[in-house]
């Protein structure tokens, strides 16, 4: 990448070349493509390239690319050539120069591009004779040898990257920055033996090509592989195709590639699509919009591709076969029927992971007949818990049944080394599809994306993109860049990841990309599409405007907290001020209703659907009692209410099992008695209360792992609690961790309990994980500036990441999760900050500061910049909501209620 922005910032200024009048030779025999070695990973073509440069630079895509210093050169070098040749005449020189860029891979670790340019006119000479001398003059040294009776020429400047090869041939100027690939191209023109680009791929110059495009792109796709396995650290042997012709044409927003692509060998794995045509992409209605990419298969003869599959596996991939068979031979499970079942789609998504190193998967099966489907994948769970005599794995969450195949990695069987990963397999039924997840707890997160219309079709912003993509192709992929980022980072070699994670912003506004293939006739027609929504600005927001405010009688002491009308589902605020009155705000911000009440609250205020019919009510706690209004301010009957043996409530929390709307109260007091509740506040078997003796640092904590109820509860003096619905402790618990703990603990839920973990963090900086078996996975102590330094977790307002935050007096440290330092703060100020973190994937994410005593609001990213470029203003926690690249944030200034809006 680097080097090729390195040519266009030069290569024009080398112009033709410089040659001597007497090689002004034409010669019918010989044409740019003479000297392309057929070994080309890539050859560009453009027959205009000034021309074209003039039109892209017009586009946002370019101006976004600008930021990149080597595209920014090729502007200033640009007017460089114009002052070697007087203003203007650079351009008249060389505008319709035919140039030829071909990639080549020079060896394991790199990649370098050769240059063929085609001298039109004897014009050109003064120009080029200027160029020469501007080089010398910059010190570069001119050396020439021989090889197989040609001259070439090398300018060598200083270091060992910074010197480049040519060759003059007739009227042809050869170059490139790898000596080894100029002495290919004299090869390829000298010896009859030598195949060129051109010869080995004849099938590409029989195809059409536009003629107002920007150019024209000749891929091998048999080389694709090993150019890839240049930048990634994992080796991959994909063989797509043969080749493939694409035309370039780069827009305002978009750039696409669109041609054809060849397969020859039943190796290629394009030759599965051979049979059918692609369907509708109906699944894209289901897509969650967390999606970092994912693999989309469509065929209207879903028989035809598994058969296609199978002799692919047979040349390709025999494992794959082998695995099939030990799946039919023990556990009676035909992977192969599949497709009988299968309607016209398949999708296979990686979603963004919050957690670092965690790879969560979606398999979609779009079905022909649910009844069969679940019939063949039920009764493979059923046959297992005959043989076996294990539990069937069966858990209602919400309105879905989830099953477990006991089957590993299903998918791999189904699709190959694509769909690895897969080593549990959770199943539900929405509509016509069955969704698969090797987590189980992501499983249940796509039930709540459907039910938020969290999923792509629902964003403008994907579906502008997807208007712009080919919706009947019979296998694509689709890449979300910014979700993506952190996963394909993690894959790539080491000087290539500290490149693009320099460059991560310019290459992070290249948002979505799609790979699209459909067959026609004997080839596959060909998309490839780039999608830049629009340019935000690198940090400073664009402008920050105040949307809606309100004055209220007293100061608001509390958060704004978000809350939903059911009617139309718009957001509205509920508040509490220093009278005690707790305010419902409408999204317009006039006041519904407001209610006084005898005490703050402690609690969250959250919403339920107390009567299971759609209608959302209010709930929240007091140290005296618990308190449920329904949307007109009223109580619900009997409400507010009371336990009678806890006198001041410490903690509230609620929890809801499997998502069914059967609540449970969790609430706790200052001794350590705990009380777990119905709906009802009437207390459950076990829980009446429970008595842990020494008071809690956090409500209580429910996680559903592997269909059992997990409850978590611990001591401010470290000791652990995991218990079951009945209060009882799991193996290996209570736990003595003889550390007094700070305050919240972070809990990362797996498929099975000896997977999941508590992390927890004790006041002196030790961060201990514990495994829900009771074993220590991982203690360190983090570096502990003073005798006054506490620290904290800070958990994501979803509950999926944490930062650490570290105080001594008033300097704050946010640190990852790793205990590595992200940024340190120095806050002038008497007054404990709130602080708040938001994770809202694609790369953006808030740690939040509120200084109360001084009003001052701060928004960083995660290496400490401000992203409003200067502190607002904020007397209490905010609450933030995400819309494209623009951000609502609700808050409370002393007496005042505002929306703002953050548009980047």
């Amino acid at each position: 990448m680097k080097r090729f922005l390195l040519f266009l910032s030069i290569v024009l200024l080398l112009g033709a070349g410089y040659f001597t009048y007497d090689k002004w030779v034409k010669n019918a025999d010989l044409t740019l493509w003479s000297f392309v070695p057929g070994t080309s990973v890539l050859v560009y073509e453009i027959s205009t390239p000034l021309v074209s440069l003039e039109e892209i630079k017009q586009t946002s895509i370019w101006k976004n690319l600008s930021y990149l210093q080597e595209v920014e050169n090729i502007d200033k070098n640009i007017d460089l050539l114009d002052s070697l040749a007087g203003k203007g005449n650079f351009r008249n020189f060389f505008t319709e120069n035919p140039l030829l860029i071909s990639l080549n891979i020079t060896s394991s670790k790199s990649f370098d591009f050769l240059f063929v340019v085609e001298i039109q006119n004897l014009s050109q000479q003064t120009f080029i004779s200027k160029a020469q001398a501007h080089f010398q003059d910059a010190n570069y040294v001119k050396r020439t040898r021989e090889y197989e009776g040609f001259t070439i020429t090398e300018l060598v400047g200083d270091g060992p990257d910074n010197s480049f090869t040519y060759i003059f041939y007739k009227n042809y100027f050869i170059g490139s920055f790898s000596a080894f690939l100029v002495e290919d191209a004299i090869r390829t023109v000298s010896y009859e033996e030598t195949t060129g680009f051109d010869q080995k791929n004849p099938e590409l110059k029989r195809l059409t090509k536009l003629e107002r495009d920007h150019g024209n792109i000749y891929l091998n796709i048999e080389r694709v592989p090993a150019l890839i396995n240049i930048f990634t650290q994992d080796p991959t042997n994909l063989d797509l195709g043969k080749s493939a012709f694409l035309d370039l044409k780069v827009g305002d927003k978009t750039a696409n590639l669109t041609g054809f692509s060849f397969v020859d060998q039943p190796t290629q794995f394009l030759s599965n699509f051979r049979t059918s045509s692609g369907a509708e992409f109906d699944i894209a209605n289901i897509i969650p919009i967390e999606a970092s990419w994912f693999y989309h298969f469509s065929t209207k003869d879903p028989a035809a591709l598994g058969t296609s599959l199978q002799q692919y596996y047979q040349a390709t991939a025999p494992d794959v076969l082998k695995y099939q068979a030990k799946l039919l031979k023990d556990a009676d499970f035909d992977v192969n029927y599949t497709f009988n079942l299968m309607d016209e789609e398949i999708g296979l998504i990686t979603m963004e992971s919050a957690a670092t190193g965690e790879h969560h998967q979606l398999l979609i099966l779009e079905v022909n007949d649910m009844g069969e489907a679940l019939e063949f994948f039920n009764s493979a769970g059923e046959r297992h818990m005959l043989t076996t005599g294990d539990t069937l794995y069966h858990e209602q969450y919400g309105n879905y049944e989830i099953r477990k195949l006991p089957v590993a990695n299903f998918p791999y069987a189904l699709l190959g080394n694509l769909a690895r990963g897969f080593e549990d397999s959770y199943y539900l039924q929405y509509r016509n599809n069955l969704v698969f997840s090797n987590n189980l707890q992501q499983l249940k997160n796509f039930t709540i994306s459907i039910e938020n219309e969290g999923t792509w079709t629902k964003s403008l912003r994907i579906s502008h993109f997807l208007d712009q993509t080919n919706k009947e192709a019979s296998f694509s992929l689709f890449v979300n860049t910014p979700r993506a980022w952190n996963q394909l980072l993690s894959g790539l070699k080491p000087s290539w990841k500290d490149y693009l994670a320099e460059h991560q912003f310019s290459f992070k506004n290249l948002e979505f990309l799609a790979f699209q293939f459909s067959t026609v006739d004997d080839k596959f027609y060909t998309n490839l599409t780039i999608y830049q929504p629009n340019l935000p600005n690198r940090s400073i927001p664009e402008r920050i405007k105040t949307l809606r405010s309100i004055t209220l009688p007293d100061f608001i002491k509390t958060k704004p907290w978000l809350v939903t009308n059911h009617n139309n589902k718009l957001k509205e605020v509920f508040v509490q001020d220093t009278a005690n009155n707790v305010y419902l705000i409408g999204s317009d911000f006039s006041v519904i209703w407001d209610k006084s009440i005898s005490a703050p609250i402690i609690s969250d205020v959250r919403q339920i659907d107390y009567y299971k019919n759609g209608k959302l009510q209010y709930i929240f706690a007091t140290k005296e009692a618990v308190y449920i209004l329904d949307r007109t301010g009223a109580y619900l009957p009997e409400f507010p209410k009371k336990l009678a043996q806890i006198k001041e409530i410490e903690y509230f929390g609620i929890i809801d099992y499997d998502n069914t709307k059967n609540y449970r109260y969790a609430i706790t007091d200052d001794k350590g008695l705990m009380y777990l509740t119905d709906k009802d506040l009437k207390p459950l078997p076990g829980w009446s209360p429970k008595n842990f003796e020494k008071p809690l640092v956090q409500a209580p904590l429910h996680r559903r792992i592997d269909g059992k109820d997990v409850i978590i509860a611990i001591r401010k003096d470290g000791k652990l609690f995991v218990l079951n619905r009945k209060g009882d402790n799991y193996a290996g618990f209570p736990l003595e961790t003889n550390s007094e703990i700070s305050d919240d603990l972070f809990v990362s839920s797996a498929n099975s309990l000896d997977k999941s973990t508590i992390t927890l963090l004790t006041t002196s900086g030790e961060l201990m994980e514990i495994g829900l078996k009771g074993r220590l996975t991982r203690r360190e102590q983090l570096y502990k500036p003073g005798a006054k330094t506490d620290f904290q977790i800070i958990e994501d307002v979803t509950g999926d990441a944490y930062v650490i935050l570290r105080r001594t007096e008033n300097s704050y440290e946010v640190l990852d999760e790793n205990g590595l330092v992200l940024f340190e703060k120095n806050y002038f100020s008497n007054t404990p900050l709130h602080h708040q973190y938001y994770h809202l994937g694609a790369g953006t994410e808030f740690i939040v500061f509120v200084d109360p005593g001084g009003s001052y609001l701060y928004l960083y990213d995660r290496e400490g910049q401000l992203l409003t470029g200067r502190p607002l203003t904020a007397t209490q926690p905010i609450s933030v909501m995400q819309y494209e690249n623009e951000f609502q944030i609700y808050r409370a200034v002393d007496r005042n209620l505002e929306l703002i809006s953050v548009s980047f």
